[in-house]
């Protein structure tokens, strides 16, 4: 409530309550009572000063209470600001842990198992894919820029253990099998640049008879990480 219209109201009480002490005094004359006949000017004049009084000061304790709200206001308003930062933060952080699917940029490959004698003195094992060829990868990835991969819809974070246990891959724990696809976000430039260039795993994996294809592209998708966090030495 702004401040005129509070005494606009307060004039409007106050003349309201002159005219209704005045139609009193008016009644109890008429009926003849003795009180109508000895109230005199002075306090019908009185009587309102003192109505008067008391709406000021109730005009007094509305306009602290006013004041404190605007300072609640202002308050909110800074806290609010403060948690909008904390949550850009916060969202930040999760998509650098992988707890955020992303989108972007990057590249996607693809490989899988090669054909038994399909490559010319190179021994059945080297033609299947590995754990450690994974890995590898993965490291290539990291070295060449990527900043998110997942590989067979699992997201590959800080804690992720890409293992093998007879022939089963597991990534976070869970079983994964061949083909196997890898998403990669990042400049694609870099990336493939960083994978397929001569030496690197994709291309002695190529010339082991695995079969290798490496896609540049504009909207890689790598999904948020699902499994849970280990903390076995942090305490």
């Amino acid at each position: 409530m702004k401040n005129g219209k509070i005494a606009i109201l307060l004039g409007m009480m106050c003349f309201l309550l002159t005219i209704g002490i005045f139609i009193q005094v008016k009644t109890v004359s008429q009926s003849g009572t003795k009180a109508a006949r000895t109230l005199s000017e002075k306090e019908l004049r009185d009587s309102v000063l003192e109505m008067k009084e008391k709406y000021e000061r109730q005009f007094k304790v509305l306009e602290g209470k006013e004041k404190e709200l605007n300072s609640l206001i202002a308050s909110v308003s800074v806290n609010d600001s403060s948690s909008s930062e904390l949550s850009e933060r916060l969202d930040e952080i999760n998509s650098e842990i992988g707890l955020t699917a992303l989108q972007g940029q990057g590249i996607i490959i693809r490989i899988e198992d090669g054909e038994e004698g399909v490559a010319n003195g190179v021994p059945v094992e080297q033609t299947v894919i590995h754990d450690s060829d994974l890995k590898a990868i993965v490291n290539d990835l990291c070295i060449a820029g990527a900043e998110a991969i997942s590989i067979n819809g699992q997201r590959i974070v800080s804690t992720t253990a890409i293992t093998c246990i007879g022939n089963v891959i597991k990534i976070n724990d869970e079983k994964i099998g061949n083909p196997f696809e890898i998403h990669a976000i990042g400049l694609k430039s870099m990336l493939d640049g960083g994978v397929s260039m001569n030496g690197r795993t994709l291309s002695l994996m190529k010339k082991a008879g695995i079969q290798v294809k490496v896609e540049k592209s504009d909207t890689v998708v790598v999904p948020r990480f699902d499994g849970i966090f280990t903390k076995d030495y942090i305490r």
